[in-house]
């Protein structure tokens, strides 16, 4: 029995060795999707697959502050991002239109002021949102700058508060220190005054006692000298006065011995002349004392002298130190917040339906297999069952045969992606645009080019068998290339310049510009355009392989 066992997978290996079909479908096939879904998702684990080039980012410094040169600093670090300088936000906003990037920066004008007076202020992110790998990604390395400006912003803020309020309170010190020292020094000056004042009164009134002494023993010494000088004057009066007195008297005397001597004559001798008389005022002069005359005399003012009574005025009053108290250090204002706020260049919202890139993707993949199976398979199934042959006879040339043939595939593929559409919209509410029947375009274009590769694909196999295996590997291939599975972002740049060689990667892109971007009908005309050459070029070529095998085989 074991013996019979290993005959028979012996036999099967040999039938499976000798089909080359099924050995590229086996080996081939998977090394090839392995090879694209990891070149397109490395982006998704962090991963840096070979060729991808970092994320060009256009910065529109409007401020010319520190703030955008520090944003700047700190973004060109960054080894994922090309900081790429533009003017202003219209050259940012283009360069992201013309797919040059995905995301843009702008920092207004007057951002730095704001935040330098506690503000809060904006960073502008102009954004793609087809791009969201690439959108997040930025975004994420932006809010990190941002973050970072931001805390050494307050990191030096605050070390200057600190060290301003280190620096107040210090010299509040140093400032009530020299106020007790000058209201000290005031008060100290106040006591020497009162105490100048008491002195000086003191000596005041001694210096006035000295000198009402000394005044009065100047007066009595000039008094006793004016009474002796008048003594001396006065002598020769009072001397006349007693020599006239002694002489009236004398004369007395003489005129009564003459009328003693005269008898009986003295009657006939006439009167003696009356002497002078002294003046009573002369008389009271010679009879008062010299004291007494000479207080008569002197003037009042200089027998007794009064020393004038000084009155010290009272010292001036040193104004009051009232010394305010300190006021409280005022609150520490911190630079304002700064945040990014994301403007999508093309109007859709922030938020997008993943459906938007899943319901064309895959529709276009399923595309492709229906093409594959009801163009190629049906060709080949015709070939091998004669139908062909009996259609070489009919009256009508067999290329417009085969291509009414294409024409109603055609047909039929049209009428399918029209109905996974309409399916998106009402189950999973994809958006289809502002313009929904510029649809029609891009897709005629992508059945019309698919139709055409399931011919290039029956004029290549040689066998039904041999139909999946090509096709699957081209179609695999296409589709996740082509970003039907996944963004295109997702691929590294060499992938994605590869993939412009794909009829897919110019459906998605016409897809993801009407759906995602919201752009109108004049977006899809390139796109059509490729597809429609495309789709040429695939008839033709299918044309002469189909022909030339199915003359072959007949």
């Amino acid at each position: 029995m074991l013996a019979a066992l290993g005959a028979a997978i012996a036999k099967d290996l040999r039938l499976l060795g000798r089909d080359r079909a099924g050995l590229v479908f086996l080996s081939l096939a998977p090394v090839l999707v392995i090879t694209v879904a990891g070149f397109s998702l490395a982006g998704l684990f962090g991963a840096a697959p070979g060729g991808t080039s970092a994320y060009v980012l256009p910065v529109a410094d409007e401020d010319g502050g520190r703030l955008g040169r520090a944003l700047r600093s700190g973004l060109a670090g960054e080894p994922g991002i090309e900081v790429r300088p533009v003017a202003n936000r219209d050259a940012a906003r283009a360069l992201v239109r013309g797919g040059v990037a995905g995301t843009a920066l702008v920092i207004p004008p007057g951002v730095s002021a704001a935040l330098l007076d506690g503000q809060p202020a904006s960073l502008l992110l102009y954004t793609d949102p087809v791009k969201y790998l690439e959108v997040a990604n930025v975004r994420a390395l932006v809010q990190e700058a941002r973050r970072r400006v931001e805390a050494s912003a307050h990191s030096r803020a605050r070390h200057r508060l600190v060290e301003a309020r280190h620096g107040a309170r210090a010299a509040r010190r140093r400032f009530e220190r020299s106020a007790r020292a000058l209201r000290q020094a005031v008060d100290g000056l106040a006591a020497q005054l009162a105490a100048a004042r008491t002195d000086t009164e003191r000596r005041l009134a001694a210096l006035r006692s000295e000198t009402d002494a000394a005044l009065r023993a100047a007066a009595a010494r000039r008094a006793a000298a004016a009474r002796a000088r008048l003594a001396a004057e006065l002598a020769p009066l009072h001397q006349f006065l007693d020599d006239l007195t002694a002489r009236q008297r004398a004369f007395a005397d003489w005129l009564t011995e003459a009328r003693a001597r005269a008898g009986r004559f003295a009657d006939r001798l006439p009167p003696p002349p009356a002497p002078p008389s002294v003046p009573p005022a002369v008389a009271a002069l010679a009879a008062a004392d010299a004291k007494t005359l000479a207080e008569r005399l002197l003037p009042a003012e200089e027998t007794a002298l009064e020393v004038p009574h000084v009155t010290l005025p009272p010292p001036p009053s040193l104004p009051a130190l009232d010394f305010p108290a300190s006021p409280e250090l005022p609150a520490a204002r911190l630079p304002g917040s700064l945040d990014v706020v994301e403007a999508s260049v093309t109007g859709a919202p922030a938020r997008l339906n993943a459906f938007d890139q899943n319901v064309p993707g895959f529709s276009v993949t399923f595309l492709l297999l229906g093409m594959l199976l009801g163009v190629s398979l049906g060709l080949l199934d015709e070939r091998d069952w004669g139908t062909l042959a009996r259609l070489r006879a009919m009256p009508a040339p067999f290329a417009a045969t085969l291509v009414a043939k294409l024409l109603a595939r055609f047909l039929v593929g049209l009428v399918q992606m029209i109905a996974l559409f309409a399916v998106g919209r009402l189950v999973f509410g994809v958006s289809l645009g502002p313009e929904p029947w510029a649809l029609l375009l891009p897709t005629a274009g992508i059945v019309f080019a698919a139709t055409a590769f399931g011919l290039v694909v029956a004029g290549m196999a040689r066998s039904r068998d041999a139909v999946l295996p090509v096709g699957s590997i081209a179609i695999v291939t296409m589709a996740a290339a082509g970003g039907c599975w996944w963004p295109l972002e997702l691929e590294p740049a060499w992938m994605r310049q590869a993939a412009l060689a794909l009829p897919t990667t110019w459906a998605m892109r016409a897809y993801n510009d009407l759906m995602i971007r919201r752009e109108y009908l004049a977006a899809a005309f390139e796109p059509t355009a490729v597809l429609l050459a495309y789709g040429a070029a695939y008839l033709l070529l299918g044309l002469v392989l189909f022909r030339r095998h199915t003359l072959g085989h007949v």
